[in-house]
């Protein structure tokens, strides 16, 4: 990572060979989605590459790009929250054969 922030950025491609399945297992292991887990990996370069000039070379490699991968976990989480999809009952049961009736006696009152 120090010739990469010294300019010599084509060594990125040796870190990516070297990191990316156990960032994405990282990711995948917090976030259980292979799809967003994946966009992650990716979101985690490209933050190596923009605060390249952060990393000191005083601590392990791997400790900095797990701090840069929480960071960008975090963010994700923060930027999602709300987004959430919830599923209605009513749309899997159309999905599968139809749509269930009520079912009785789920409106009567009790006496």
């Amino acid at each position: 990572m120090l010739r990469v922030k010294a300019g010599d950025v084509d060594r990125m491609g040796l870190l990516f060979e070297r990191y990316h399945r156990k960032l994405y297992s990282f990711l995948y292991h917090m976030l259980g989605r292979a799809d967003t887990s994946e966009d992650l990996v990716q979101t985690v370069f490209y933050r190596m590459l923009k605060y390249r000039h952060t990393y000191t070379g005083e601590g392990e490699f791997r400790t900095w790009m797990y701090h840069l991968a929480r960071n960008v976990l975090a963010d994700h989480i923060k930027k999602n929250r709300h987004s959430t999809h919830h599923a209605d009952v009513q749309d899997f049961a159309e999905k599968i054969g139809g749509a269930p009736g009520p079912t009785k006696g789920c409106s009567a009152s009790r006496k």
